[in-house]
This record gives C-alpha cells, structure tokens and sequence, in this order.
C-alpha cells in the first residue's frame, strides 16, 4: 500500500468507528455480548433449580435416567453456556449489524463520489473490514471477561484447560466471518440482505462439508464448536491448530479477492469467484489420506425416508427409516427404542445423537435402521394437561416400539423375519418385554440396559451424588427429599392398582404406578421365556448402569443359553461414547462433549445383526 493509500486507509477507519458509534452499531452489538457475558453463567449456576421444578411438574420425564439425579453446576457448565451462546446468538447478531457495511453509502451514492475523485477501491473495503474487526473483538473481550469474572465468582477454585486457545478460536471464526462478509459486501453492493444470506448460505455449507472425512479437521466452521472440546480436555491443542490455520489463511484470501472484485466488472467478478472456488476444492485435495478422527459419513449408499409411527391413532409420531440403497434382496432391520424420559428420534443429548450414529453406521453395512421421537417428547403438552395417573412405560414405549415393528415388517424392501430391536438404558430394560407383547423380534440387542428394577437404580444413582456433594443444608434437603419419595413409592408396590392410582407422589418425576407396573413386570418374567438371540453390550465406565450389578446380573438370567452374546466396552459411558469423567454428578460435562458412538461397538452390532 502506497504513503497515500495508507493515510487514507487511517482516515476511513477513523471514519468507520466514529460512525459505528454514531449510528448505535457499537453499543448495540457491545450490549448483546455483555448480556451473553454476564447470562451465561448465570444460566448454569441455575440451571439445576430449573430442571427440578421442571422433574416436578412433568409426568413425561418418567424415571428419567438422567434426570434421576441434578449435576451440580461447574465453571465447565458456565463456559459452555457462554461458548455455546456467542457461537449462535452473537454470531448471527455479528453478521446482522455487519451486513449492511456497504450497502447505506453505495445507495447515497457517497462512495461512487470519492471513487470518481481517486480514492483507491481497496482501501474502503480494507477500513471497513479492520473497523468490523476492531469492533468485533472489544465487544468480544468484553463479553469473554465478564463471563470470566462471574464464573470466578459464581465457581471460585475452578480451573479448566485450554481456556485462552478456546477464545482464540471462536474470535478466528469471528474474523473468518467478517472477511466472508466483506466478499460478500463487495460482491451484493447495495443489498445488504443478500450479503447476509449469502454468508448464512456459506456457513451452512461448510458445516455439510464436515460430514466428509478429513475435511472437518481443516474446516474454519470446526472452530465455532471447538471451544467446548478444548476446556472439557476432549480434544487437544495440536487438534485444533489445523482450523485455526485454514482460517486465518481463507480470511486473508477473501479480504483479497474483496478488493479486487469490489471494483471489477460483473464478469471479472464472476471469473474471480470461480477461481477462487477452484482453488479452495484443490487445496482440500492437498489433506485427502490425512489421518482423522473416524466419522460416521452418508453417501450415496444410503436412502433415508420419513415415515410415521402409528398413522391414524391418536399419538402419530414421525420417524426416520435409513436404507442400505441398491441392495440386492431384501434387507435385515432394526427398530431402535431410546431410554426412558423425553427424547427425539435421534436420542439427542446437547450435541450427540447416538441413535442416529447407529442408524447411520447400520445403513451403510446392509441393514435398515427405523428410529422416531417418543411420544413424551412428540406430545409432551398434551400429556402434561392429561396427568394420566394410569400412564406407564406401556404407553411411554412399549405400544409404540411394536408399531415401528409393524412398519418396517410390512416394507416390500424388509426381510420381515430378520427385524431386530435394539433398546438403549430404559429401552433396553424394556427390550424383552417389547418382544413378548407382540414386537416378535428375531433377536434382542440390550444396550446399556438393566434387569434390575428402575427406582432401585435410581436411588444408587442418587446415594452415588450425595457421596461426592459437600455436607451443608442443601445436602440435607435433598437428602430429606429423596427419603420421602423412596418410601411414597416402596409403600405404593404393595397397593392395589386403583389405589396406587389414586397415590400421588411429588417429586418422584412420574406417577406411582409407573413405578408399581415396572416392579410387577420384572424383566426376568419376560427373559425366562425367550429363545431368540440375545446381545448384551455394556461400557465399563458407565456412571449410570453398572458392570456389577447390571451387565453380570444379564450373564447370571442367561446362563447356559448358546445363542447370548456378551460385549463390555472399555472407556465408555452411557452412550458409548469416550467417557472422560469418573464422578457422576459430573455426568453432564462428559455429555456436553460432541462425539460419536465407539466405532467398534457399532461394527459389533452390525456383525452380530450379519449373524443372525
């Protein structure tokens, strides 16, 4: 740049911020991050009230596995709050107060004047690019220091790792965004809607890149999801270097090409945008055959459809059927049913949707995979205003888990004496009884499951977070809490059904009789009379079922039957996923972590399905 072209640049960035200020652009994004930096730990540090008044008025959170006990709030839980609120609601406010950064002065005509006087094209989408970029990381460090010193406050003596380089990558993809905003300014002109369009349009492309392998480990957009990896410890410094480098290297390209296309005829503009194009898929080809981290990836093997569980009843629930595309024959199934609680189709806990992890994995080896939202979540409304005290696990998953076996049976595609069922947690407690009841499987896959009788885990589960929580009133309080609702419920097996009907019991997050029908229908009663085959699958470094008391208790029902296959899983949890942490009432941070089911427990299940 010139002595001239420098002078000017500094005048414009002057004139940049002033009218930032001026027209609220400043105060309005700083506001926003100061509120996410001030919310977000607020958010976590109260975050476990809200859950248990959510448990005591919503008969659908039935024995919620993982609602049987409330995680204490951590710095972790603030970070991840404050991470996962800038990479959505601050993002999208950046763009917004951004996209219109050339559009008010082209349509004024104020710049085609200085351009007709010899201003250099480049120097205004260079000030107008570092004064976005200024503004974007006061407010940011703004917002990332204040969430700082609430957290110290609210989580004093907590530290985590890696916190810095997390900033650093969100404020990476920030600037990422504002030199993809400057192209697309340059390019839009006067419309400053599709600038912000095409850069949402952008965004949701590179996020579909990731899905291919390898190219996530260079991917910008990779970085507006690391942050959370790197202060749970999930990932490691070195994992996300890569990102950052392919960050700062497109960012440079497209304030690049924004001051060569800002001034160029539509045709150069066009020539420019390919080559540019051209160029980003040939460097990605420079990466094919790098090692990364396995991912589960759809491709053109593979129809998935929607379809509908219980069409023409009163609870129709929609659902997904993935399909090995170009099979020969008909094809084995699986119906996936998801453990107990409000769940979508998928299984979702924050980031991670095991179910559609195996469904994905199954689809791509062969074999067909139906999954649907349960009807606690599909109509969580409606069942809360009916408070049906008769509601059971009859309701909550049994009827239903038959229906989508009907309709995969009933598919010309379906080799309807190969359906298999796979029951994850509750699911898989419930697995057997599914098949008695009319699900008719060729076999049983008990994933994470129990034998045992749900509130007694439950309770394990609430003794193993009191054992870890400091001695104070609010350890009393929950522990008096607990005691009341554990002898309400021993006291209600021994009723009659219409009595333990009429029993209510607060804060036991369902109804007495939910509790009462699954003690009187032990999964043992069920067990005992099964022939088909049977596969076990547990993880070690399960927080929430135990290998002792669970997994063995399995091998002791199926003893001596040739046709039961066991699998323990080593550094898994719940979700047979790496599990990262060995204290329950840390539970949720381990969840929070983006990951995928262990790819050698979904290869078992495929073999086994092959097997049988």
């Amino acid at each position: 740049m010139s002595a001239r072209g420098w002078r000017m640049f500094r005048i414009f960035l002057k004139k940049e911020l002033v009218e930032a200020f001026k027209t609220y652009k400043l105060l309005i994004l700083g506001a926003v991050y100061i509120v996410l930096g001030i919310v977000s730990p607020l958010i976590a540090k109260m975050t476990p009230d809200i859950v248990k008044l959510a448990m005591q008025v919503d008969p659908t959170t039935a024995g919620m596995d993982l609602g049987a006990f409330v995680p204490e709030p951590n710095a972790f839980s603030a970070w991840a709050q404050f991470y996962g609120n800038v990479s959505q609601i601050g993002l999208i406010a950046l763009v917004v107060v951004f996209g219109g950064m050339m559009a008010s002065e082209l349509s004024k005509g104020q710049i085609t004047i200085l351009l007709t006087k010899g201003l250099p094209r480049g120097t205004v989408i260079l000030s107008k690019l570092a004064a976005s970029a200024f503004i974007w990381t006061g407010c940011y460090a703004a917002a990332f220091f204040t969430s700082w010193g609430y957290t110290v406050y609210f989580f004093p003596g907590e530290k985590l790792p890696n916190l810095l380089l997390a900033g650093l990558c969100l404020w990476a993809f920030g600037m990422f965004l504002l030199a993809l905003l400057a192209l697309a300014a340059s390019l839009a002109k006067e419309s400053s809607i599709i600038c912000m369009l095409s850069v949402g349009a952008a965004v949701v492309a590179l996020n579909i890149l990731n899905v291919a392998p390898y190219v996530g480990k260079y991917n910008p957009a990779t970085l507006a999801g690391a942050p959370v990896s790197l202060v749970a410890d999930a990932v490691t410094p070195r994992g996300v270097y890569p990102s950052l480098a392919a960050a700062a290297i497109v960012a440079a390209a497209l304030a690049m090409l924004a001051t060569i296309t800002f001034g160029a005829k539509k045709s150069k503009k066009l020539r420019a945008a390919l080559a540019l194009s051209v160029a980003a898929a040939l460097s990605l080809t420079i990466f094919i055959g790098e090692g990364a981290p396995a991912q589960i990836v759809l491709g053109r093997h593979v129809i998935t459809e929607k379809v509908t569980i219980g069409a023409g009843t009163e609870w129709e629930l929609p659902g997904l059927l993935t399909l090995p595309k170009g099979a020969e024959g008909k094809v084995p199934a699986v119906v996936l049913v998801q453990g107990s609680g409000s769940s979508d189709k998928d299984e979702t806990i924050y980031d991670n949707k095991p179910f559609r992890d195996i469904a994905e994995y199954l689809s791509t080896n062969g074999i067909a995979a139906i999954r649907y939202d349960k009807r606690t979540y599909a109509y969580r409304q409606k069942l809360m205003e009916l408070a049906d005290p008769s509601f059971s696990v009859l309701e909550e998953t049994i009827e239903d888990a038959i229906l989508a076996a009907q309709v995969v049976k009933s598919d010309p595609r379906i080799d309807e004496g190969r359906v298999f069922i796979l029951g994850h947690s509750l699911g898989g407690m419930l697995a057997p009884r599914i098949h008695a009841m009319g699900g008719d499987f060729a076999g049983l896959i008990i994933f994470a499951g129990s034998p045992r009788f749900l509130f007694d885990i439950m309770e394990e589960q609430h003794f193993a977070v009191m054992e870890v929580t400091e001695d104070g009133p609010k350890k009393s309080d929950a522990m008096e809490e607990f005691n009341k609702i554990n002898n309400s419920i021993r006291n209600a097996l021994d009723m009659s059904d219409e009595e333990v009907k009429a029993t209510i019991i607060e804060g036991a997050g369902a109804s007495a009789f939910y509790f009462k029908d699954l003690h009187d229908n032990p999964t043992q009663n069920y067990i005992d009379e099964i022939t088909v085959p049977i596969l076990v699958m547990h993880a070690d470094a399960d927080l929430q079922v135990s290998t002792e008391r669970d997994f063995m208790a399995y091998k002791a029902l199926l003893d001596g039957r040739p046709n039961a296959t066991f699998k323990l899983y080593e550094g898994l949890n719940h979700l047979f996923m790496p599990a990262r942490v060995s204290n329950i009432s840390e539970l949720m941070d381990d969840y929070r972590v983006k990951a995928n089911v262990d790819r050698q427990a979904l290869r078992d299940i495929a073999d086994w399905i092959g097997a049988n």
